[in-house]
């Protein structure tokens, strides 16, 4: 009987440990998602519309990246227009800032001269882990760019399983 006993305590043991692994926590806080990456191509003045002030081809919020919390996100930023521009994630009050803020929501979510930008036809990549859930800014961080419409928005979801653009047609997302 006593050897019966112990098993049916290495078996919950077991199956707890399983189960720990497996399933959410009850607390329902964020769950880190395993290695996750989604890379977000961003082109700054991509298109004329809103004075060329827009990433995608959309400004004044009209984009927005939704990603799964703490998942890694890379960005492909490139200027396509002529003026200089850059790319950062800022709180959502940056969106109508006329001077972004220093430092982005997360480390590592700027472009390099972000208050300078980069010249058209300039690449920069940088990547973050989405570890907060909320609505961010994804802005263009030259001063006054933000104010004119130059701004759209990143939500990091803890429900979500994918990531997500909308409009569809606003970028090709590519997760692993």
């Amino acid at each position: 009987m006593q050897r019966q006993v112990g098993l049916w305590i290495v078996r919950g043991a077991v199956c707890a440990a399983v189960a720990a692994l497996v399933l959410p926590p009850l607390s329902g806080g964020p769950v880190a998602a395993a290695s996750h990456t989604v890379t977000v191509p961003l082109v700054a003045g991509q298109t004329p519309a809103d004075g060329g002030f827009n990433f995608n081809g959309y400004g004044h919020g009209g984009m927005t990246v939704e990603v799964p919390a703490g998942w890694k996100v890379v960005v492909q930023f490139r200027n396509a227009s002529a003026l200089p521009h850059s790319a950062m994630i800022a709180p959502v009050a940056a969106a109508q800032a006329g001077v972004p803020p220093a430092t982005p929501a997360f480390a590592g979510g700027a472009a390099r001269d972000l208050t300078t930008g980069l010249a058209q036809g300039v690449t920069a990549t940088f990547s973050f882990t989405a570890a907060k859930p909320g609505t961010y800014a994804i802005v263009c961080g030259v001063p006054g760019h933000a104010a004119a419409g130059m701004w759209d928005k990143l939500v990091v979801s803890a429900s979500a399983r994918t990531p997500t653009v909308a409009p569809a047609t606003a970028a090709h997302l590519r997760s692993e």
